[in-house]
């Protein structure tokens, strides 16, 4: 998959997609519009802190406000920390086949 490829299968407007609980609590992931990309992955490439490569950014989950990510080396959504930038969970190994299973559009 391209970043190109990627940004294509964003949804034009933000989607909501409940996850498991963390820690007993509910929590969902909110993937953000297509039109948001290059502005978001601006907000955590630093020269400070590399960004892991081949990672892009497309949504957040609402529990801790870690970044919903796709590694587009392996199609797999994951959630990185937003402390050490550091792959915290996998939540599927195919971004498309994740929002078309739960996503729903945000009113």
């Amino acid at each position: 998959m391209t970043k190109e490829d990627l940004k294509a299968l964003l949804p034009a407007d933000e989607v909501e997609i409940k996850l498991e609980n963390g820690e007993g609590l509910p929590r969902n992931a909110f993937i953000n519009e297509r039109e948001r990309f290059e502005e978001v992955q601006e907000e955590f490439e630093d020269d400070e802190e590399p960004w892991p490569d081949g990672i892009y950014v497309v949504g957040y989950e609402d529990f801790l406000g870690d970044p919903v990510c796709v590694n587009i080396k392996t199609n797999h959504v994951v959630i990185v920390s937003h402390e050490t930038f550091e792959v915290e969970e996998t939540l599927s190994i195919s971004f498309e086949g994740w929002l078309r299973s739960g996503g729903r559009a945000i009113d």
